[in-house]
């Protein structure tokens, strides 16, 4: 799942590269996914490592193309209704589960039905609530699903209601809270369902062989699949390397075929055909726990957050690889006319003049307190830059507001734990688009968009904004909402935008066909081969 640009993009910034692997029968890629995955249930998974291996084992109804358009996969046609509500979908018939099963539209509906089920508890169940009804059976005000806009019409035909036209809709359903659930599996497996490699089944161009936690997961080319002519990889292993130097190393010892470079470690390969710098749009920020009686005053926040050199951010510890963030929409997404960042504007311009020592010093005079009594620790994870960055926050804020704050470091799994559990004071947190639209990045701050919505944000007049904004068909009226609505988010300061990241990979020349993008899945390598 979303440093200087090199290049900026429309829509969604997308490189198709070649690289190469020196696998032993010159079918098999590995490549770094980073951190465990929080989860390979479909409907439960919340990072984008688990969404680039699911996406190799699982069959959506439509997937992105090298172009990032949207294409037949699962489903092999479907039609919209004259006044966009009513979708219907034509499932591809002959299709096959990993264990011989027939794939039908009711194994399509299972999925859709369980991540819309509150008893799931998917965070992604807020991608559905465009359906009819869909919402109100997650918050339980409904029980019966038949009254949900989801309807299998017969065995290969699946049809969506939607509650008002939804122009990206079609987008949406290449995230994994749309995928398929084959109901034996689930009734096998029960609470164990997709929590090791055989306790599940899969219908996408991999079977999962192998996952050793923490450590890797191993895909076999699945002789099933209904594309399985045009798959040219036999193996393709996601390895689970935290620190991107140790990752490094793997690469030049021929252990792994794509991975991130630290930017410490790019510099050795600029000029090299190994190297590949795409914008990703990645955005970084601090989420602030207003249930802190610190961070709960807005002064404090304001000044914890302006504290940041946001260009030297970039410049020194990315090593010039991303952009200073000026609101939490990442630059590559259609506007009214042109980028959305670029008309909405730097959000921070208006405090260029405003000393953070003054607001924090405000800020305590109002709790009646001293700069000693403020004991605050920020959460970061060990993957990429997160210590390096962690190391540059603490010394900004003690040069700038005299404090001393406590760093913790943990693993991606336990920092998004942490967070939607509320165990947190500040939290660097990061978000790629799910789709191509600002509203990707907008939703999951709205009231009800609970555990993305970590930090508890609520304010009805953005919920207004993003609400209007995601039925809205005109397009001025829609990105006119979303701009006042990322304003009103940007002046609270509960979350605060950091940097826009660019990916920096290295790629074995002779693997080629692999994608990489800035929405959905980052690294496809749905059309890779190898070359010698």
């Amino acid at each position: 799942m979303k440093k200087s640009f090199l290049v900026f993009c429309l829509l969604i910034s997308m490189f198709i590269i070649s690289c190469g692997k020196s696998g032993n029968d010159g079918k098999s890629a590995a490549f770094n996914i980073e951190a465990e995955p929080t989860s390979l249930d479909p409907q439960v998974l919340t990072d984008i490592s688990g969404f680039m291996v699911t996406n190799m084992t699982y069959e959506p109804l439509v997937r992105l193309n090298e172009k990032n358009e949207v294409v037949p996969a699962g489903a092999e046609s479907w039609t919209k209704s004259e006044d966009g509500k009513v979708w219907t979908f034509k499932i591809r018939q002959g299709m096959k589960w990993s264990n011989g099963d027939p794939v039908t539209g009711k194994d399509y509906f299972n999925g859709i039905k369980r991540g819309i089920d509150p008893k799931t508890r998917s965070e992604y169940s807020i991608l559905t609530f465009y359906i009819e009804n869909a919402e109100n059976f997650n918050n339980g005000t409904i029980k019966d699903f038949g009254q949900v806009g989801v309807k299998l019409k017969d065995d290969y035909t699946l049809e969506f209601t939607l509650s008002k036209p939804a122009p990206f809709f079609i987008k949406t359903l290449i995230m994994p809270v749309y995928f398929p659930v084959n109901e034996k599996a689930l009734a096998t497996n029960g609470e164990a369902y997709a929590t090791e490699a055989d306790k599940s089944i899969y219908n996408g161009p991999f079977i999962m062989e192998e996952w050793e936690h923490n450590s890797k997961v191993v895909m076999k080319k699945n002789p099933n699949y209904w594309n399985a002519q045009n798959i040219k990889l036999d193996t393709l292993t996601a390895t689970i390397v935290a620190d991107l130097d140790a990752a490094t190393n793997f690469f030049e010892n021929k252990e792994l075929d794509l991975t991130r470079i630290s930017v410490e470690k790019m510099e050795s390969y600029k000029g090299k055909p190994e190297l590949h710098t795409v914008p990703d749009g990645r955005v970084y920020y601090f989420g602030f726990n207003r249930s802190n009686p610190v961070l709960k005053n807005i002064k404090i926040r304001q000044a914890l957050s302006l504290a940041i050199d946001r260009k030297q951010l970039v410049d020194s510890v990315l090593n010039g690889v991303g952009l200073p963030a000026s609101g939490v929409v990442a630059l590559g997404n259609a506007g009214e006319k042109g980028d959305f960042r670029k008309e909405a504007g730097d959000l921070f311009a208006q405090f260029s003049n405003t000393t953070p020592k003054q607001l924090f010093d405000e800020g305590l005079k109002e709790l009646n307190i001293t700069p000693a009594q403020v004991k605050l620790k920020l959460t970061v994870d060990e993957k990429g830059t997160g210590k390096k960055e962690a190391e540059f926050y603490q010394a900004q804020w003690k040069e700038k507001l005299g404090i001393d704050v406590e760093v913790e470091v943990l693993t991606t799994k336990e920092r998004i734990a942490r967070a939607k559990a509320g165990e947190f004071d500040i939290v660097r947190y990061g978000w790629g688009p799910d789709y191509a639209d600002p509203m990707t990045y907008l939703e999951i701050f709205h009231s009800k968009s609970k555990d993305l919505n970590f930090a508890k944000y609520s304010n009805p007049e953005y919920d207004k904004l993003i609400d209007l904004a995601k039925v809205n068909q005109d397009n001025k009226t829609r990105m006119d909402a979303m701009k006042k609505a990322e304003k009103l988010l940007s002046d609270d300061f509960t979350y605060s935008a950091l940097y826009y990241q660019v990916g920096v990979y290295l790629i074995n020349p002779n693997l080629k066909g692999v994608v990489l993008r800035s929405v959905g899945d980052s690294v496809d390598f749905y059309s890779a081969y190898i070359t010698k």
